[in-house]
Formats: structure tokens, C-alpha cells, sequence
């Protein structure tokens, strides 16, 4: 009963972004596993005309298997390309396949404006779409000056981070020290070699 409720929301989701559904529709008459590690589940998927079949198990063979924690396949979903270049994601099989998947999903964008209209009005939806974008908007600001206001706290009064200045300058000076001690130890070692003549 799960799965077949989570089809029906792919459908509904799949069909308010048409390209999304036509990128679905290539891959009909393929399965696809996703191995959620840390959970022991995996879920087996048909891609198809409405969207994807979701299946107990595979009726077939596994044409692409997804590997991954949830938080690094969600990582991978949303096109951040570190979760599959670190190894966090495996991709078996068919990767053609694994790569049209993962660039479907990370493209995924679905008009929720549209969405509300249907159920609200388009005045409604166009006014929760501007608060949700003025929060948006809001809340990446506050991220940045959050962050940036970390880092300047951390450099400045808690020193604790160095500026890549300063780290330059230190690299430069145990360079300039090792050189020193190459040569006072070539210099005591031809003093030795002078002594040991004598």
C-alpha cells in the first residue's frame, strides 16, 4: 500500500515537470535498485510512461544498483556531484544509466506556484510564492552573514582561524629555517670531517 501511495505522489510530482517526466520515459523497460545503507532496505524501481513502478522486489534483471546512505543519495539527487566523486554514492552497472538518473533528479523542478494555483487561485499562489521567495532570500542572507560572522569571530577574536596570508608567510619561514639547518648541518659535518683529519 506504501508503495503504491509513493507512485501515485512520483505521478503526480513527475507530471507538474515535463521534462522530468520525458527524462523518466527513456529509461522505460529498465530496473533500478537503491540500496539505502544504514537501513538494509533496498527499493526497486521501474521507470515507465507515468512515471516510476515501484517494486517488492526485482521481477528481472537489476540493469543500474544505487549505493548509498539517505543523506548521501539525497546529497546525489540534488546534483551535488562530492557525494558520488568521494565514494559515498556507487553506482553498479549500467553507469549511462546511473548518470541520465542522477542528472534527472538533480534537474528536477516543479512549479509549485502552478500547483497552488489549481487549489487556491493564481492571486493566492502568487502571493505565497513572493513570501516563500522573500523568506528564501532572507534565510540565504542570514546564512552567508552567519557564516561570514563565524569565520571573522574565529579569526579575529578567538584566533583560532589563521588568514591564508599568515599561513603563507609561516610556510615560507620553516622553509627559509629548514634551509638553514641543511646548511649549519653541511657546515658541521665538514668541521667534524676538518677534526677527524687533525
Amino acid at each position: 500500500m506504501l508503495l503504491s501511495v509513493i507512485e501515485r505522489l512520483s505521478a503526480r510530482l513527475l507530471s507538474l515537470d515535463p521534462r522530468s517526466l520525458e527524462a523518466v520515459r527513456a529509461m522505460a523497460g529498465k530496473v533500478v535498485a537503491v540500496e539505502l545503507l544504514g537501513l538494509g532496505q533496498t527499493v526497486y524501481f521501474a521507470p515507465g510512461e507515468r512515471g516510476f513502478e515501484l517494486l517488492d522486489a526485482s521481477t528481472g534483471d537489476v540493469h543500474v544498483r544505487v549505493r548509498g546512505t539517505p543523506l548521501a543519495l539525497l546529497r546525489m539527487a540534488r546534483g551535488e556531484q562530492t557525494a558520488t566523486f568521494s565514494g559515498e554514492v556507487e553506482i553498479i552497472g549500467d553507469l549511462q544509466l546511473g548518470r541520465h538518473l542522477q542528472s534527472m533528479l538533480a534537474s528536477f523542478d516543479i512549479d509549485w506556484e502552478e500547483l497552488l494555483s489549481q487549489y487556491l487561485g493564481d492571486i493566492a499562489a502568487h502571493q505565497i510564492g513572493n513570501v516563500v521567495r522573500d523568506v528564501s532570500g532572507w534565510a540565504e542572507g542570514a546564512r552567508h552573514t552567519l557564516a561570514q560572522d563565524t569565520v571573522e569571530y574565529l579569526r579575529n577574536e578567538a584566533a583560532i582561524l589563521v588568514e591564508t596570508r599568515e599561513i603563507a608567510e609561516f610556510v615560507d619561514a620553516v622553509d627559509a629555517l629548514r634551509s638553514d639547518v641543511d646548511r649549519l648541518e653541511a657546515r658541521l659535518q665538514r668541521i667534524a670531517r676538518a677534526l677527524g683529519r687533525d
